[in-house]
Formats: structure tokens, C-alpha cells, sequence
């Protein structure tokens, strides 16, 4: 017959070695999720240096004053165009801020059943005089400076 002992260790063994081929399973699989991820990376590394240089010829600035030529029509300020702050005529203090129209409202969204203009707005009240309190704890007077 054979002993107990040899049975626990046949059966160490067996535990052993699928533990063992499992923990190999699990790191050839590993192994091949950083080879996968590693190809990833590269790719995306690959990706950003085109998208890099494409950057890099969509601002250059030949090209960029070549298009706004073309596209925009843009010339120099002329001398007729620039006003003085004395050419423009002076508020009246008295009269009302204009009228500003409501932002429009975004798609989709309902209008304001009603419209209502801001009540004027009322002067603020004058603080009171700040009274002169002691100070609480020991004070201590510093002078800056050298004085002798």
C-alpha cells in the first residue's frame, strides 16, 4: 500500500504544477497585453508627429499672410479713419442709458413669457463714520526709519 505521505506529496505536486502553469498562462498573457500596448503607443507617437508637422505648415506665416491676402481683404489703417476723443460729441448726464437689447437665446430654448426693464438702480447708502475703538491686547508702536 502506499504510504500517506507519499499521497500529500503527490498531491503538493499536482497543486504545484498548476499553479505554476496557470502564474506562466497569466504572464505569457501579460506579455503579450505590453506588446499590444506598446504597439499602441507608437502608433499615437506616430500620430501626434503628423499632426505636429501638419500644425507646423498650417501656421506658417507665408502661407497664413498668403491666405489672409486672399480671403479676408484686408488694408492699412487710413488717416480718415482715426477719430479724436474731441470729435465725439459729449453725453448728456441727464439722459437715460440706451436702450440694450436682450442677448439672443440659444436653439431651442423658449422665449421670456414677459419683459420687464431693470428697476433704476438706487444710490448706496453712506457708510457711517468709522469710530475709533481700542484695540484689544497690548499694542506695540514701531517707528521706520533712522531717527536719533
Amino acid at each position: 500500500m502506499i504510504g500517506k505521505s507519499t499521497v500529500v506529496w503527490i498531491a503538493v505536486s499536482c497543486a504545484a504544477s498548476g499553479i505554476l502553469y496557470q502564474t506562466s498562462y497569466k504572464a505569457q498573457e501579460q506579455e503579450r497585453e505590453l506588446n499590444r500596448l506598446n504597439r499602441a503607443i507608437v502608433a499615437e507617437q506616430e500620430a501626434i508627429q503628423v499632426l505636429k508637422a501638419e500644425w507646423a505648415y498650417l501656421n506658417d506665416p507665408t502661407r497664413l499672410e498668403k491666405l489672409s491676402a486672399e480671403h479676408l481683404l484686408l488694408q492699412a489703417t487710413g488717416a480718415a479713419q482715426i477719430a479724436h476723443l474731441s470729435d465725439l460729441p459729449a453725453k448728456d448726464p441727464n439722459q437715460p442709458a440706451p436702450y440694450t437689447p436682450i442677448p439672443g437665446r440659444k436653439p431651442g430654448s423658449r422665449a421670456p413669457d414677459v419683459i420687464e426693464r431693470a428697476p433704476a438702480p438706487k444710490p448706496a447708502p453712506v457708510p457711517p463714520a468709522p469710530s475709533r475703538r481700542q484695540p484689544e491686547g497690548p499694542v506695540i508702536l514701531a517707528k521706520y526709519g533712522a531717527t536719533r
